[in-house]
């Protein structure tokens, strides 16, 4: 299958891409890191160097069978235009594009979409969504979503919470930073239960949905909760750091946070915050997804569990200068 990837040069979208050669497809990357697409040329990828904005699709899907779309900007806090135009736009444009050239899609999105729904367990797909969401990066997903379903219906969505493993430069090596300055205080007395995916589990899902497309929207995890302070505390084992002792309220940290976003936004240059009330809610609130839709019909069963995966990252991390 003559396959497309967006977003080649970020962590999932190279991942991907990694595995589909792998598996014996013919496929094209798109990214906008040259070193990171000389990478994806070496392991096989046609690397092919590209802006979403303004990107001509009907060019770029010559000759392609199918596409993944993991580009998107993800970030709890930037401007509304960035996300429209990183978001949005680009996706509907894309799904509109696929429609035309007869391009099956698979499109990743995010359970962040849920996170104002005010649901903490096993949240199902067809939980209704908006008007309101939780940062404005959900909320533009969400968007992008409905751009897509409206343009290519029969598009697969994925919804995969938290994505994670070695390479990635964000979920776990944000804790540490945050553990390795000291200034990371434990935000609730109970514990949190979560859920993750690991990056190989996401990839399993998309080449799923690639090889026995089933449209509609499917939530991704590694399919087993996770204490999220008893890992945090794993994880300062690992580094050899302080476990977080020192007990402050999340609502005294939220209500701080909100302050600093305000400054922020007051700020000419609209800096990001050390803190937003968005990135505060993921370490203090619950949610774990149903799953049962992934394993009926596209067959998913995860193939990392979060120990082993969690396991290898923290093994990563602890060998790092």
């Amino acid at each position: 299958m003559n396959v497309l990837v967006t977003g080649a040069t970020g962590f999932l979208g190279g991942a991907v891409a990694r595995r589909l050669v792998a598996a014996g497809h013919e496929v094209r990357g798109l990214g906008r890191d040259a070193a990171r697409g000389a990478e994806l040329q070496a392991a096989g990828v046609t690397f092919v160097p590209a802006d979403l904005r303004g990107a001509d699709w009907r060019t770029l899907l010559r000759g392609t069978e199918a596409v993944v779309h993991a580009a998107a900007r993800s970030t709890l806090w930037g401007r509304w235009a960035d996300f429209q135009a990183d978001n949005i736009w680009p996706s509907g444009e894309l799904a509109r594009a696929c429609a035309a050239a007869g391009a099956r899609l698979v499109h990743v999105s995010t359970p962040s979409v849920y996170n104002a729904t005010g649901l903490t367990r096993q949240v199902r797909e067809d939980t209704p969504l908006g008007p309101h969401f939780d940062s404005l990066y959900a909320r533009s997903k969400w968007l992008a979503e409905e751009a897509v379903r409206a343009a290519l219906p029969d598009a697969t969505v994925l919804r995969p919470r938290g994505i994670y493993g070695v390479g990635d430069t964000s979920l776990v090596p944000r804790l540490a930073r945050a553990l390795k300055t000291g200034r990371l205080p434990r935000l609730t007395r109970a514990e949190v239960w979560t859920e993750l995916t690991h990056v190989r589990n996401v990839v399993q899902a998309a080449e799923l949905a690639l090889i026995r497309p089933a449209p509609g929207v499917f939530n991704v995890t590694d399919g087993q909760p996770v204490p999220l302070w008893a890992t945090v505390d794993r994880l300062a084992d690992a580094l050899a750091l302080p476990r977080p002792a020192r007990y402050v309220p999340a609502r005294l940290i939220e209500g701080a946070a909100h302050l600093l976003e305000l400054g922020a936004r007051l700020h000419p240059a609209r800096p990001e915050p050390p803190l937003t009330a968005s990135g505060v809610r993921l370490l203090t609130r619950p949610m774990t997804l149903d799953l049962t839709r992934a394993r009926e019909r596209l067959g998913y069963v995860p193939a990392v569990t979060p120990e082993v995966g969690l396991a290898d990252v923290f093994a990563h991390l602890r060998s790092q200068p």
